[in-house]
Order: C-alpha cells, then structure tokens, then sequence
C-alpha cells in the first residue's frame, strides 16, 4: 500500500530526528487532519531541544515544499519537564 505524503513526511523527520538526536522520543498523530496532514511531537532533554528544533523546522519546511497539500505541526517537549504519568504514557524512560 502506498504512503500517503504525510506519512512519507513523518517518515522522514523521524529518520532526522533519530540521527540527530538517538536519545529523544519520537511520536506522530494523524487524527488531527483527515488524510492530509500529521502532527509531529519530539521528546527531547533541555539541553537538545533548542537545537534539534532549529535544525528540524529547516528540514520540515523542505518536506513541505516537496510533498505538496500535506500540513504537519512540529511540537517539542521538554523531557525533564514532563510528569512521571506522561513519561510512562509515551514511553519515556524515567
């Protein structure tokens, strides 16, 4: 079955986020949008967090341009903020 071209977005940036940072958490959620958009939420300590989402609206507006009518949001969160009961609802090592 083929990618639709969120799919193949979040692909992408889960790559790129992997590579920059292994130890950040990655997660997508597509029932925002119907077939045609994906919201994009990295997991990420402080100290990487600034820089990872520098590099990754960079590489999130280049995906944009090339897979046309898709939307994607790009949320970040601050693992060292985040309460035990959410770090254990996305899998997040305590």
């Amino acid at each position: 079955m083929a990618q639709t071209g969120a799919e193949q977005l979040a692909k992408k940036m889960q790559d790129e986020v992997k590579r920059l940072a292994p130890q950040a958490v990655f997660r997508t959620d597509y029932t925002s949008y119907k077939d045609d958009g994906v919201d994009i939420y990295v997991y990420a300590p402080r100290k990487v967090a600034d820089m990872l989402k520098g590099r990754l609206k960079g590489t999130l507006e280049a995906e944009l341009r090339r897979v046309k009518n898709t939307r994607a949001r790009l949320l970040m969160e601050d693992i060292e903020n985040m309460t035990p009961e959410a770090k254990k609802k996305y899998g997040i090592p305590a």
